[in-house]
């Protein structure tokens, strides 16, 4: 069980780093809940339902040309995951750049993400973003 969901957690990272909107909400049990900083420019802060992900993960792809999740380790144990590491990113508009750490948790039900938690240092990524003077 732990190696079949160490993989689900590396294909999200996969579909992080190539901004697949498409793979990502097939990894999500339809009822998923993801709890994101409402700092991020993109976030509302609370998504949920079968097209909850496909929002969240939309909104960043509109506002990142390029973003990148190096992934030091991943925890798993039992029906949740825990993956932390260093997060770049460019805005599109600003070409604003970050370089903050993260800590992501995962929560599993029959091999699908059922529940994410992202913690991340926001102020780099809200200072990168800022010359933008605009707010999604």
């Amino acid at each position: 069980m732990a190696e079949q969901l160490r993989a689900v957690v590396e294909q999200l990272y996969k579909g992080l780093n190539s901004a697949d909107v498409e793979l990502l909400p097939k990894l999500f049990d339809p009822a998923a809940e993801i709890l994101t900083p409402t700092s991020l420019p993109w976030s509302t802060g609370h998504y949920t339902g079968p097209d909850g992900p496909a929002r969240y993960f939309q909104g960043a792809v509109e506002m990142l040309e390029a973003t990148r999740f190096e992934v030091e380790a991943i925890r798993v144990d039992g029906d949740w995951a825990a993956a932390f590491g260093d997060w770049t990113g460019r805005f599109r508009e600003s070409g604003g750049e970050f370089n903050v750490r993260f800590v992501h948790f995962w929560t599993f039900r029959d091999g699908k993400v059922v529940h994410c938690e992202g913690i991340s240092d926001t102020v780099g990524i809200v200072e990168a973003f800022e010359a933008t003077g605009t707010r999604a």
